[in-house]
């Protein structure tokens, strides 16, 4: 099946508009960045402290928990019926057609992930310095540096995912399986308000949120190996990698769709190649699989995006190991999602 070629302009044009903000901004930051810090650092070890129970009660707090709790008291104080009136459908709403109910959802959804966002980063801060007070980021390079760094990754990295993710639609297609449109794509023709909803929730709320418990808390502690005083390094812990990789089997199974199952068994057989023939930096090179792996399948809902994005996971993954931090993933994430914000609302 041809690429749509109307679709495939306006995709170069919301990644021209973007750019057309995001270059000049690289381009002071690369004035001003000292002339004598390296733009890619060398890597360096950068152990964590947390245990695989404390990433999943992490995990599950900023996805789940504390959503939740949001979504509840926005519910329960009216703050959604104060926005919309009566014009959005109710959530346990039985008599409103489906497409209603599924855009009412989204909205919930957006609203409830932005503003839970300031909570999630309070409450992961207290945690991490009541926790491991003595503990400290070993940051390197300058931030200058580093948006530089961001704008150029993002040059390079964002062509060959739109690149792949158009491979892998046309392919789909072929197999009778045509891609599913995005519940966010349909909200382009919406009031400004919600626009801007969805703008400051792709570009900053998600990137923010998801950077910092996967290439954050998850990758670094999937990097690491856990040393018992008197015993050394257990071997167990170098197998971190899979224990990541069965988690995201796991969302891949929870979806009720093949597709996903099928794309994680893939990954599964990735995984156990690079096992076998990565020598030199091994575990981080099988942490940012796993990692990657993990983030393209907690999109699973929408197939076939969770393809495209383990692409893209493999990017933010080796930024965040070259770069020691979540600074250069973090504004790459933002402006790639930018992309998708500026070509929702051209489209409407």
């Amino acid at each position: 099946m041809p690429i749509d070629l109307s679709e495939l302009s306006r995709l170069l044009t919301a990644g021209a508009i973007v750019a057309a903000v995001a270059l000049p901004v690289g381009l002071v930051a690369h004035v001003l960045r000292p002339k004598a810090s390296l733009l890619l650092p060398r890597w360096t070890p950068f152990p964590v402290p947390w245990s695989g129970f404390e990433v999943t009660i992490a995990f599950l707090v900023v996805m789940f928990v504390l959503p939740a709790v949001v979504f509840a008291l926005l519910h329960e104080s009216g703050f959604y019926q104060f926005v919309y009136g009566d014009s959005l459908s109710p959530p346990d709403a039985k008599d409103s057609p489906p497409e209603a109910r599924r855009e009412a959802n989204t909205l919930r959804g957006l609203w409830t992930n932005l503003l839970s966002l300031p909570l999630v980063l309070v409450v992961l801060y207290l945690i991490r310095h009541t926790r491991y007070p003595n503990w400290r980021p070993n940051l390197s390079g300058s931030v200058a540096g580093k948006v530089t760094l961001a704008v150029l990754a993002w040059c390079v990295l964002t062509p060959i995912v739109l690149l792949f993710n158009a491979v892998v639609n046309v392919v789909s297609q072929q197999l009778d399986v045509p891609p599913e449109t995005h519940p966010l794509a349909k909200l382009g023709a919406r009031p400004l308000r919600d626009q801007l909803l969805l703008a400051l929730e792709a570009c900053v709320g998600a990137p923010l949120r998801e950077e910092i418990i996967i290439r954050g808390v998850l990758l670094w502690w999937c990097v690491g190996r856990m040393k018992l005083p008197g015993v050394g390094v257990l071997p167990i812990t170098g197998t971190r990698p899979w224990f990541v990789m069965g988690a995201a089997g796991l969302f891949a199974a929870t979806g009720g769709k093949w597709q996903p199952v099928v794309f994680a068994c893939a990954l599964v057989v990735g995984l156990g190649v690079l096992w076998r023939f990565t020598r030199t930096g091994a575990r981080r090179a099988r942490a940012v699989y796993a990692t990657a792996a993990f983030f393209a399948l907690m999109h699973h809902a929408v197939w076939p995006n969770p393809v495209p994005l383990f692409v893209l996971g493999l990017g933010l993954g080796w930024l965040a190991v070259r770069t020691n931090g979540l600074l250069v993933p973090v504004l790459v994430h933002s402006l790639f999602n930018a992309v998708s914000v500026v070509f929702v609302l051209r489209s409407a």
